[in-house]
This record gives C-alpha cells, structure tokens and sequence, in this order.
C-alpha cells in the first residue's frame, strides 16, 4: 500500500508540474505558414511565406519570415527587440525599418512601424484563442504617402 500511495503522490506531482508549465509557455511561438487564400495581400503575394516565433510577451519578441516573392526570389525577415521600445526589423541582412510592438492582451500586439524608404505603418496582431492562428492587419504608407491596406492569415505548422 505504501508503495502504491508514494507512487500516486509521484504520478500526480508529475501531472500538475507538467500542466503549469503547459499553460505557462509562450502561445505564440512556433511555426506559422502564410495562407494567400485566405489573406488580402496589397500587393503581389508571395508565393510563399513561413514565420517562425521564437518569443512573443511582455518581455522580448523575436521572430524569422523566410519566404518567395511573386518572382521567385527568397528572402528572410528577422526582428528581435522589447516591447515598447523601437527596434530594427531586417531584410536579408540589412535595416529596412524601425518596428515598435505593444502588448495589450495575452493574445494581441499592436505595431507602428517607420520605414528606411520613408514608408510607415500602423499594426494589430492576433493570435486565434485555439493557438492555431495568427491575424496580421496592417494600414500602410508608401513614401509618397499612398496608404495601403492588408491582412495575412498564418496558420500553425
């Protein structure tokens, strides 16, 4: 009896640590594949595109886009910064913006975005309750200022 008793303790401290850990995990990260489908791309749309978020709270996000453009030439996006602090989002190596995220909800970040090229944007990200979707809305400026308006749905690898 005794060995059963020790046993059930084991088995169901197991059980709770693991569901802790479980709900404490960031929701957001993995891997997440661009549905044109779905998506209303301002734009040529990429004939195919992957995000794969490595954090996304309160504390840091960072993220990898590796995709196709419409003319089949590759490209990887990559930002790594702190919410509500401005930080370099890169293109294949080089600065192509400056990307302030905001974090209002477990499952929300908004953006405002300043362009290299003088382009600027404004941005809502959500992440579906379920965790198996991510909604990027964005409104748009070129640097002659023509405003362009765009949502992508990813969904979870």
């Amino acid at each position: 009896m005794k060995h059963f008793l020790v046993l059930f303790l084991l088995l169901s401290v197991t059980a709770v640590l693991s569901q802790t850990k479980r709900q404490t995990a960031d929701p957001w990260t993995g891997t997440f594949k661009l549905d044109t489908a779905k998506s209303k791309i301002s734009g040529p749309a990429p004939k195919e595109e992957t995000v794969t978020v490595d954090a996304a709270s309160k504390d840091s996000v960072k993220y990898t886009i590796k995709g196709t453009d419409a003319q089949d030439k590759a490209y990887t996006v990559a930002y790594e910064g702190k919410p509500g602090t401005a930080s370099p989002q890169t293109m294949d190596g080089k600065e192509v913006a400056q990307v302030t995220y905001q974090m209002p909800s477990s499952h929300e970040f908004t953006s405002i975005s300043k362009g290299s090229d003088g382009s600027s944007g404004t941005g809502k990200i959500t992440l579906s309750r379920d965790g198996k979707t991510i909604t990027v809305r964005e409104h748009n400026k070129d640097a002659k200022g023509a405003a362009h308006d765009q949502t992508m749905i990813y969904v979870r690898q």
